[in-house]
């Protein structure tokens, strides 16, 4: 009696099988992926502001007021984030009050961050606004 031979391995059907449900699953974590990438990276931006925030408060102590230029402020006064990702600009109408401004640079992803590629923190005699949401501010 000749048995059949027992067969081993993977069929064509199973691997397009396999196949099929990992491009299903890659579909329904990409999009959670981006927002977790966008949300870490935004992080770049809140950092910077605070930096400048905290840099202007130690102006303040020293000279009586807020500094009028991003460059008065030292190292916390760099014109880019620390991962580069952001553009940060600072203005100074009276001397108790500032805006600085963190612009998402044009080449990177977080210009695509809906609602949340220009971050901005206004201090208007020691009260304290962030824009444009508090989302965009917890990362």
């Amino acid at each position: 009696m000749n048995r059949p031979a027992k067969q081993r391995g993977s069929t064509l059907i199973d691997i397009c099988v396999a196949c099929l449900m990992g491009s299903v699953t890659m579909a329904l974590a990409l999009p959670s992926y981006q927002n977790h990438l966008e949300r870490t990276q935004r992080n770049d931006a809140v950092s910077a502001l605070q930096r400048v925030q905290q840099a202007q408060a130690q102006h303040l102590v020293r000279h009586g007021s807020f500094a009028l230029r991003l460059e008065q402020l030292g190292g916390a006064g760099m014109g880019v984030s620390e991962r580069g990702m952001y553009r940060i600009t600072m203005f100074s109408e009276a001397p108790h009050s500032f805006e600085a401004r963190a612009m998402a640079l044009p080449d990177r992803d977080q210009a695509k961050d809906p609602g949340c590629s220009q971050l901005t923190l206004r201090v208007t005699n020691g009260a304290v606004a962030y824009e444009p949401s508090a989302r965009c501010w917890n990362p």
